[in-house]
């Protein structure tokens, strides 16, 4: 089959063209915000890139590097995440957005994470579902990672209404199971690492839903109180 010259020259125009719009698409501008500005690791750290912009398209991808390794630990959609740092010092945050054509745009910040008087952490040992099912044990294991000297430490933990506790391990304190509340009558030591392990009996009539775990940390000397941070939320699925 022959092809006019004609035809010939409007292919190449439109080569042409094709090639130029590809090659027209502007990068996107990384940029970020983090709050509080002076955390510590007690602290969940909220990260907004939502002050990125594309000049000529929409950002379609966040891709977030906490540790400055330069691999990339969060993708995500949408231009919000939160973060818990567990170790004091300054973190390089590296992040990368991609348009909706491809091409990427690139920015990094320096996170200064103070250590807190002792570090406190729950973890919730779930199914690799990641959902709960009525009758079952959920086991939730909070370690404390003591900084500094500390005198009259108290834990209190308030699972959902109804919900049944069994102790497993109370790490050396005493516990008052009718309030779910630990108490250490020792002195703490800095580099002293404690775990307090139980477990959570879902009732059998629990809807399917999502509940909430709440905690607070307390101490005498030095005088704080500071929330139970990390995993918070059991979700129930029939």
């Amino acid at each position: 089959m022959r092809v006019s010259a004609k035809t010939l020259i409007l292919l190449a125009m439109l080569g042409a063209l094709t090639v130029a719009y590809a090659q027209s698409n502007a990068p996107p501008r990384a940029d970020f915000r983090f709050s509080p500005q002076n955390p510590d690791t007690n602290t969940i750290i909220t990260f907004d890139a939502s002050s990125s912009r594309d000049p000529d398209g929409t950002i379609v991808k966040y891709e977030w590097d906490f540790n400055g390794d330069g691999k990339f630990d969060e993708t995500k959609t949408t231009p919000i995440t939160t973060r818990l740092f567990d170790r004091a010092g300054e973190w390089r945050v590296n992040l990368r957005v991609t348009d909706n054509r491809g091409a990427t745009g690139a920015i990094s910040k320096i996170v200064k994470v103070t250590e807190a008087p002792v570090t406190i952490r729950r973890a919730l040992l779930l199914p690799p579902s990641g959902s709960a099912a009525p009758g079952s044990t959920v086991r939730v294991v909070i370690t404390l990672r003591i900084n500094q000297t500390m005198n009259g430490l108290g834990l209190d933990e308030d699972p959902p209404t109804g919900w049944m506790v069994k102790e497993v391990q109370n790490g050396g304190a005493i516990l008052k199971k009718s309030e779910l509340q630990w108490l250490w009558t020792q002195r703490f030591s800095p580099g002293q690492i404690v775990a307090v392990i139980y477990d959570l009996v879902v009732p059998p009539t629990a809807p399917a839903s999502t509940f909430a775990l709440k905690g607070l940390l307390t101490s005498f000397s030095p005088r704080l109180a500071v929330a139970v941070v990390g995993d918070s939320e059991i979700r129930v699925a029939r």
